[in-house]
């Protein structure tokens, strides 16, 4: 039986899995709940950012990384950032909507063999975006 995916790297490290997890956010990030969560549906994770709660000159960086198992990406504390684990997620994929100043962001999952796919030549790629005032970039 295959080990469980997790939503966030903490819980996935408590577990004694530690690459195996759909998302790592900052602890600065995670301090701003419930203005920013994460939640995990059956076909993709949702971010949900409330940009008014946050101070307009805060930017939070949303950081992607493959091949989560050679290496982890940088994720300082003193950011409001998160990482999010491109072996188990498709960034490429994802939907934003925003309204209201509410910014959501959908990443749908990988599965198994499209998983095997969509890695079979990728070597550890970092990129990352950011989300200033219900905006991002990549």
């Amino acid at each position: 039986m295959a080990s469980k995916i997790h939503l966030f790297r903490k819980s996935a490290m408590e577990a004694g899995t530690p690459g195996k997890y759909y998302i790592n956010p900052s602890e600065k990030l995670m301090s701003k709940a419930p203005d920013w969560t994460a939640v995990e549906h059956e076909d993709y994770i949702e971010t949900r950012t409330n940009r008014a709660a946050f101070n307009k000159d805060i930017i939070v960086f949303m950081k992607r990384y493959c091949n989560q198992a050679v290496d982890d990406c940088e994720n300082k504390d003193d950011e409001f950032s998160y990482i999010l684990n491109m072996d188990f997620l498709n960034v490429m994929e994802m939907k934003a909507e925003m309204k209201d100043g509410i910014t959501k962001l959908y990443y749908p999952k990988i599965k198994g063999e499209e998983n095997k796919k969509k890695r079979k030549n990728v070597a550890g790629v970092h990129q990352a975006a950011e989300f200033q005032g219900g905006c991002f970039g990549f």
